[in-house]
């Protein structure tokens, strides 16, 4: 009997670490929105400012709470905006994208290789910049990442900026780590 409750005991606590752990780190998403604002002000999108700075953080429906984290993060880190410009943060799905429609940059947490590329294609229609969580998304076409490294710096694909018809400051190229395809390297 003390056996089956020492199972039941290790199953039930392996069940919830399980389901409370998360793919992404507190303090990486709280480097990522003390970056994400200065990287628009660093590029051509500064240009399309009207006001404020529009940013869509975009996940999959299970992640719903890590793009509500982020979201909170960034506006605890730029209560009052930036460089006179009040932050808009719009959340939302893949699948319901289309609330993007006119900011400058879009975050894109993991998700299916349909979807990212659902959002690349939808960014580079409404030339909006995209970042990603996760820099494997570089292969795929997104424009900018961080390099989590000794120290923690900008990571760009200037080929997808290029193709995107975004600029990017010459300082912000030089603190950045520049992404290369394959064939590039």
């Amino acid at each position: 009997m003390l056996s089956l409750f020492k199972r039941f005991f290790a199953i039930t606590l392996l069940c919830f670490t399980t389901l409370s752990a998360s793919a992404y780190d507190d303090e990486t998403l709280i480097l990522y929105s003390k970056i994400i604002p200065r990287i628009v002000l660093m590029s051509s999108q500064k240009d399309r400012l009207k006001e404020n700075i529009e940013l869509c953080i975009v996940n999959d429906k299970i992640d719903e709470l890590i793009g509500l984290t982020l979201t909170n993060k960034l506006r605890d880190t730029y209560p009052n905006g930036i460089n006179n410009h009040p932050l808009k943060l719009t959340n939302t799905t893949y699948s319901t994208i289309d609330k993007c429609q006119n900011t400058q940059l879009i975050f894109l947490f993991s998700s299916t290789d349909k979807n990212i590329e659902k959002a690349l294609q939808y960014a580079h229609d409404h030339t909006a910049m995209t970042m990603s969580y996760d820099p494997q998304y570089l292969t795929n076409g997104v424009d900018a990442s961080l390099f989590l490294g000794r120290k923690v710096t900008p990571y760009l694909n200037l080929k997808a900026l290029r193709k995107n018809g975004i600029e990017v400051d010459n300082l912000l190229i030089r603190i950045s780590k520049i992404y290369l395809n394959e064939g590039e390297k």
